[in-house]
This record gives C-alpha cells, structure tokens and sequence, in this order.
C-alpha cells in the first residue's frame, strides 16, 4: 500500500465522501462529468454500456468495478482464472482512483449503464431500495450468506433486503510499541478507558506520547466515538436505529450518546492525546507513531499493510496490537467492525453470470487467498480461519464483537463527525455536543 492510499485509505475516502454524498444526491440529479477513464464513446458519439450484450457467437461479459486498490492484484489474478474456465462467460475487472470513482459510478448510474458488480460505497442502500441493485438474499440465498460475519451483512440490509456483501471486513484496535511501553514502565495493557487514562502519566513522564491520535479530518474521531454508544449499552442496533432517525424515543441527544461523549472529554482531560489532536492529520499521526514519538495508534486493520510499507523494517517486526478498551473490568470489548468495502449486482445487468461469477470468487480458499496476499481482513467466517499474518489473525478474531461505525443516513455523518471534533478540541460540552448533533441531523432531513 502506498502513502498515498494511507493518507486517503479506503475508511477515510469513504467518511469524506459520505459527508457530501450519502442520502443527500438523488439518483436522478447525479454527477455529470466523467474522469477520463470513462468507458470510450460509441461510434456516433453514444456512450457504449458498461454492460454490452453480447453478439451471437461471443461471450458473454460481465464488468466488475471498485476502486479497492488493495486487493487489485489478486482480484485480476482470480479473474484471469475465472476467464480460463469458461466458454460463454468473460469477466473484466476495472479499478478506478479513490478520486475519480464517486462521480464516474454516480454518472454510470444515471445513465443505465453501471457494470454489472460494483463497489456501491456510500450509496449501498440508496442505490438497492431505488432498484438499482438487486436483492442478495433470493439471489444467493441463505446457505451462502450466512458464510458472512453478521455484522458484515448487516449494515447492507434495509427493509429485509441485502443489498450488498461484504468484500474487506475491518476491526479497530490499538497498535502499541512495546518498547515504549517498557521505558515507561507500563506493565499491562490497558483492559479499560480508565485503564489508559491511568497510564498516560507514566509516558508523560518519560517523555512519551500516550496515544498519537489524528481528528484534523474527522472521520477517524467517529469511527472511535460511535462503538462506545454500543459500550455504553452493549446494543450493536442502537448505532443504526440513531442513523435511520425514525424510531420514537432515538436521537442523538439521548443519554447514551451523551455519556459516551462524556468518556471523549474525560479522555481529552487525561492527556491521552498528543496537544493540538484536532489540528493533526493522518500522515502525521502515523510518523509520531512509527518514529517511537507515541507508546498507541488507535486505527483499523488496514493499518499492517501501510506498516509494511511504510514503517522500517525493524518496526513492522515489533509493534503489536490490543483489543480496544471495554467500557468496564469485565464488560465486552465492543470495536468499530463493518465492511469497509462491498459488492453490489446491478439490476439491470447480467444478474445471473454475477451471480456465478461471485460464487467462485467467494469460494473459501481462493477468497482466503487473496486476503493474505493483500493483507486484508476477510468478510467471511470461514476465511478468517485462514488468515495468516500474525496482527491480522488476532484483529479477524474480534469480528464477532463487531460495532456499527459506518453512517448512511442523511446528515448523520456531518453531525457526529463535526460534534465529537468540537468535545476533542473541549469547545463544547457532551451535553452541548449531543444536542447539536440531533439538531443538524433533523436540519439535514428536513432539507
């Protein structure tokens, strides 16, 4: 991975992308203009279908677009493979730039002419109950889908239909550098927020960053702040009940949320963080880490890889990783856990050869393969048997104790985001912040 991909990751680009975009463009006012890698115009200046048919005697295709780069290597090797045992049936993968990728799909969209497996991103739910995607559950039926951790399928599911699956799953834990741990003279991993918030002096002291955390951006604050509304009440649905906003009783002024913003401000308060947290980015929270400067970095599963490529040797051979903190001695280890990429159907495409082809990419050893190969956290519970490298092992084991951090509903995102910022910059109380985000959610809505 380069560092290019670690300062936009697939997590991050997804955040930005969803504070513009989810709930917000319609399926019928979308992006207009295409980056240049735009399927070719058609003679007489008519856009060719991402899709064609085929004429007699040819083929038939199916096109496959995503713009997970991680894992572009395997997915054409196993589409190569594919290719070779078919007679009828041809696949083409297509992987597009984080940049480029919202507007080309939106405008393939429109038009009625996406590919026929796409990487939905933000519009998972919009694009299936508009009937632009297909509905998994009749399509695979559940034998194959109950092959997918719950919390992986759950987050693509509205109105009791399953609109995508999960591609790479992820969990959030703590990268630790034991050394440092040492030279402070901390002993045990921390089981609890008190537990870090006990800590911290020691590193301090010795000259050491607790917790190098970045919220210049925002998106990694709320993939911390909303598992701990699942801490606080050991419930994974409340999280979606607050995203859909449409149950009596659920907002995001509601004592839950107020007390896990409470833990935010408490954290702050015991110097966990570096100074100036709000106003630190990504890269740099990465290099505090990497070059011995912070003892933790709090971020997902994807971060192995960018350790791989990023950090010396000598570091990516040391660092180890912890469960995220539970809420008390003895209550669960509740961590930010969904797919942070998919594939959807199109339903207007070749819904049958997608459906065969998705079959064979999900079968368990090849699918497993390519998540070793690419250092990716499976979406399946028999191929996180298989996962191999030793940090990533460990983080697939915590998928069952999967917590909701990914918002589709509209003006969720910008809410949470914008409010648990202004607790980690202490400009706001948990009070103060909590109702802000219920009163810019039903602004939002009411838009």
């Amino acid at each position: 991975m380069s560092k290019d991909l670690q300062k936009v990751s697939r997590r991050n680009f997804l955040k930005v992308a969803a504070g513009y975009t989810a709930g917000a463009a319609s399926l019928s006012v979308l992006a207009a203009c295409a980056p240049k890698s735009t399927p070719a115009p058609a003679a007489g200046g008519e856009e060719k279908p991402a899709t064609a048919p085929a004429a007699s005697g040819e083929k038939k295709k199916i096109v496959i677009w995503t713009w997970y780069t991680e894992t572009e290597k395997q997915l054409n090797a196993a589409v190569e493979e594919y290719n070779q045992s078919q007679d009828k049936v041809v696949a083409e993968n297509r992987v597009y730039g984080s940049s480029e990728y919202l507007q080309v799909l939106e405008a393939a969209i429109a038009g009625g002419k996406a590919p026929d497996i796409f990487g939905p991103h933000v519009h998972a739910i919009e694009y299936g109950l508009a009937g632009q995607t297909i509905d998994l559950i009749p399509a695979f039926g559940e034998e194959f889908l109950s092959k997918f951790f719950p919390s992986t399928r759950r987050q693509f599911t509205a109105e009791g239909k399953q609109f995508a699956i999960g591609w790479m799953a992820q969990t959030f834990g703590f990268f630790y550098n034991p050394a440092l741990f040492e030279q402070a003279g901390v002993k045990d991993l921390p089981e609890t927020w008190d537990d870090i918030i006990a800590i911290a002096p020691k590193f301090i002291e010795a000259g050491i960053i607790p917790w190098a955390f970045n919220n210049a951006d925002k998106w990694l604050g709320a993939d911390f702040f909303l598992p701990l509304i699942t801490q606080a009440t050991d419930n994974p649905d409340l999280v979606y009940d607050l995203d859909e906003h449409t149950k009596p009783g659920v907002s995001w002024d509601s004592e839950p949320v107020i007390e896990s913003l409470r833990l935010v401000e408490k954290l702050v308060k015991g110097k966990v963080f570096q100074d100036g947290v709000n106003g630190t980015d990504w890269s740099q929270s990465t290099a505090l880490f990497y070059s011995g400067k912070a003892a933790m970095f709090f971020a997902g599963s994807w971060v192995p890889a960018g350790i791989i490529a990023d950090a010396s040797p000598e570091f990516a051979e040391s660092y180890r990783v912890f469960k995220t903190p539970a809420w008390a001695k003895g209550k669960r280890h509740w961590c930010g856990n969904q797919a942070g990429a998919a594939l959807s159907v199109y339903a207007k495409g070749n819904i049958t050869e997608s459906i065969e082809f998705l079959k064979f990419l999900y079968d368990d050893n090849r699918y497993s393969k390519i998540m070793n190969e690419s250092f990716s956290m499976p979406s399946t519970i028999e191929a996180a048997k298989l996962v191999e490298h030793p940090i990533m092992k460990e983080m697939t084991s915590w998928l069952p104790d999967g917590a909701p951090h990914i918002l589709f509903g509209k003006g969720s995102w910008d809410a949470v985001s914008n409010n648990v910022q202004s607790v980690t910059g202490l400009l706001a109380t948990p009070e103060a912040a909590a109702k802000q985000m219920e009163a810019d959610v039903v602004a939002a809505r009411s838009r």
